[in-house]
């Protein structure tokens, strides 16, 4: 049918169709002037005159059904043009795309794994490449390459997987640009802008650069004639030349010019130096190295971005402290970093553990060991973005190593302030007075070390039994501080579990320990927090800047809700096997209100409409870019490669889905049925009339919507059947309404 200018188009569900047709009758419409079309789905397209119709107001403008469908809107204008999804993920320019496609053709996936793992191996005859997966501890491989498919797949307990992207992604935890950037690197590719991009990730930031030649300066100082005590001094500690290269270790020279001069011949702005930490001006204005005469240990970022610097006093020389740092600068601040973590990420992974210990050496020295899951915390309370650093690493579970003097406790509570929010299982270590992690560690080895790490306890087991050590007030105190840490846990469970223990272990009522609470210093200023927020809570933990989001959400979901997410998952992975039948999946695509799953579904819509691009899970994977959605890709392929086939994968989804359309559709007819049965006994008159009407062809879409699902050649028994099903007797009920005695007080 050919649409004229200002024609609009109404897409329903075929019922809602039915009833808007209707409507005609009362608007004394002439039959031509509105009709219905079957569409693709199933459903129904109704077409009627443009605005200029003065009887077009009353006409319903869209169909709400609820359910599986959003509400149909109204398409304005329309003239044989046809609908599209609206695209939710950013379209990546098409030299950004082939420059994606150049570094995974010039980068082979088995070249790229075997980097990285270095037991990848080929398995007999076949094309896959096997080894034990690199995200999880394991002793049967269950790690998978395919070479043809382009692709890696974990079998066993992280079920994983996705390309080159993504694993460089993974193992390193960076993001698709920076993996995608040491690709293109290695590769020799120049990657094009990224359509969508803001211009934070235009080259390298001359900041990080600065920094990181400066590193090479000191570590050059350090073998250089007046690095000698540095270098005496990591002798005697016991640290390898391949420990000091790992970590850069250098020498900041005494003079107090010779980073000054540096910058002079490298031609490098003060103004960076000194905004960066390194340089500083005197009273006179002239400039000065602010490290002078220390060993040097480079502090990086979670991505292995020189940010900062440690420098540790040497013992000949007196004048100032142990240690210093970087000042806080744009790029260093201590609240954010996590010392070590770049290099301890792929083993924390793995075992699911990672250990924070307090000093540089101790890191470095557990490293040495061969230990590479260990971290320090720079002398600071943990925070929210410490918390993010942990949960990035995927641990399950932290031990935090302290001394056994007092000024560890305080080191440890300190520490469990910002992990507290997280889901993890968190040890406190208390180390024999005089020993430290570094003196165990190069004196022992990891063994030694990791016998020490088995001796921890739950934190608030461990705190608990210090509380039975105190009395009086330095009792009170003690408990106010745990009862603080208690309120940074999330689950009110949880937290009021910590509660009725630690009011157990007093000996005193729940209620005492809540008032004892509400007068302490902590709790007043929790409790003014939550009164200023409105806090519906009793006492509200302390509301991180930005709240915490955890990976995986603990809440109960809709298992209806999960199974359309079920189905429309095996459509997408049924067409990655098979783009033939993406035909099948387009009309049912517009349903799809699983975010992942939508912007996969777009992808693959728009790849098909041109006919030079190959639909697969590669292509798909190099389509999304850095859309989170990419890590849902290969897992949906590997899932439909265990059907029978994937047009039977389709047949299914689709089928499921199709029937939880009807299903609810009939709620709805049903609904609007017991609504106007209700205001027909009530109506007089013409309104009876038309109230009448509009029940009797309700009830017309019922019977028709059960038509279609029982046709005529099943058992006259079969149909009734469905009164004690879970849908409800819409049959029955169809007949009950018709046969009320609502439809016949018309006249009175």
């Amino acid at each position: 049918m050919s649409l004229g200018e200002g024609t609009e188009v109404l897409r329903a569900c075929w019922p809602c169709a039915l009833i808007l047709v209707r409507l005609r009758f009362f608007l004394k419409r002439p039959p031509h002037e509105a009709a219905t079309l079957e569409a693709p789905t199933g459903g129904f397209v109704l077409i009627h005159p443009g605005k200029s119709d003065p009887r077009f107001s009353p006409l319903p403008r869209q169909c709400s059904c609820p359910g599986l469908e959003p509400p149909h809107r109204t398409l304005d204008a329309i003239s044989d043009r046809p609908s599209a999804l609206a695209r939710s993920t950013p379209t990546l320019s098409h030299d950004f795309q082939r420059a994606v496609t150049e570094i995974k053709l010039r980068s082979p996936i088995e070249d790229v794994v075997r980097g990285y793992v270095s037991d990848l191996k080929q398995r007999g005859s076949g094309r896959l490449w096997e080894a034990c997966c690199p995200f999880h501890s394991e002793k049967t491989p269950s790690f998978k390459v395919d070479p043809a498919k382009g692709t890696w797949h974990c079998y066993g307990a992280c079920a994983e997987g996705g390309d080159q992207i993504s694993f460089v992604m993974t193992i390193n935890a960076w993001s698709f640009m920076e993996a995608l950037q040491q690709l293109a690197d290695s590769t020799g590719v120049e990657l094009p802008k990224k359509t969508g991009r803001d211009d934070s990730e235009r080259g390298p930031d001359p900041a990080y650069d600065v920094l990181r030649r400066a590193a090479q300066f000191y570590a050059e100082a350090l073998h250089g004639p007046e690095g000698g005590q540095a270098r005496d001094y990591l002798a005697a500690r016991g640290f390898t030349a391949e420990t000091q290269k790992s970590f850069r270790v250098g020498y900041s020279p005494a003079a107090g010019q010779a980073l000054v001069d540096w910058g002079r011949r490298e031609q490098l702005p003060f103004e960076l130096l000194e905004k960066v930490g390194l340089l500083r001006k005197n009273d006179r204005g002239r400039p000065f190295d602010f490290f002078r005469g220390r060993l040097m240990i480079p502090i990086a970022d979670d991505r292995g971005r020189t940010v900062g610097f440690g420098a540790r006093r040497l013992g000949g020389d007196a004048g100032g402290p142990k240690y210093i740092n970087t000042a806080e600068t744009p790029l260093f601040k201590k609240s954010r970093l996590i010392y070590g973590l770049d290099l301890s990420l792929r083993e924390a992974r793995r075992e699911g553990h990672l250990i924070l210990v307090e000093g540089y050496t101790d890191v470095m020295a557990a490293h040495q060991a061969g230990l590479a899951r260990v971290g320090a915390v720079l002398g600071t309370s943990t925070t929210n973005d410490h918390a993010r650093l942990v949960r990035k690493s995927g641990a399950r579970r932290v031990s935090l190593v302290f001394d056994g003097d007092s000024a560890g406790a305080k080191a440890a509570r300190r520490a469990l302030h910002g992990l507290l929010p997280l889901d993890l299982e968190l040890d406190l270590v208390t180390l024999p007075t005089g020993q430290d992690p570094c003196d165990i560690l190069l004196g022992g080895g990891s063994e030694a070390f990791l016998a020490e790490i088995e001796t921890g306890r739950n934190w608030f087991e461990q705190s608990l039994t210090r509380l039975a050590t105190l009395r009086g007030a330095e009792l009170s105190r003690a408990v106010d501080d745990l009862l603080a840490l208690v309120q940074r846990i999330q689950s009110p469970v949880h937290r009021n579990s910590l509660w009725e223990q630690l009011a157990q272990q007093l000996g005193i009522s729940k209620a005492d320990l809540k008032d004892q609470w509400r007068k302490s210093a902590e709790g007043k200023h929790q409790e003014r927090r939550a009164a200023s927020t409105f806090s519906p809570r009793e006492v509200a933990p302390e509301t991180p800047a930005e709240p915490l989001q955890e990976p995986a959400l603990k809440r109960r979901i809709d298992p209806q809700v999960a199974q359309v997410a079920r189905a429309f998952g095996e459509i997408i992975g049924a067409v990655l096997l098979d783009s033939s039948l993406v035909p099948l999946a387009k009309p049912m695509a517009k349903f799809c209100q699983e975010p992942d799953l939508k912007q996969i579904l777009e992808l693959v819509l728009e790849m098909y409409e041109d006919e030079h691009q190959a639909i697969d899970v590669t292509s798909v994977l190099s389509g999304l870019g850095d859309c989170p959605a990419r890590v849902r890709v290969t897992s949906l392929a590997v899932h439909a490669e265990s059907a029978s086939s994937p047009k039977d994968l389709m047949d299914g989804a689709l089928g499921y889905l199709n029937k939880r359309r009807g299903a609810r559709q009939r709620l709805n007819l049903e609904g609007q049925a017991r609504t106007l049965e209700q205001q027909l006994s009530q109506a007089r008159g013409e309104d009876a009339r038309a109230i009448k009407t509009e029940l009797e062809e309700t009830l017309g879409a019922l019977r028709l919507l059960l038509q279609a699902e029982h046709p005529p050649s099943e058992p006259e028994g079969s149909r009734h059947s469905h009164k004690a099903d879970s849908h409800g007797s819409f049959h029955s009920q169809a007949d009950e309404l018709h046969s009320s005695p609502a439809l016949h007080p018309v006249d009175k």
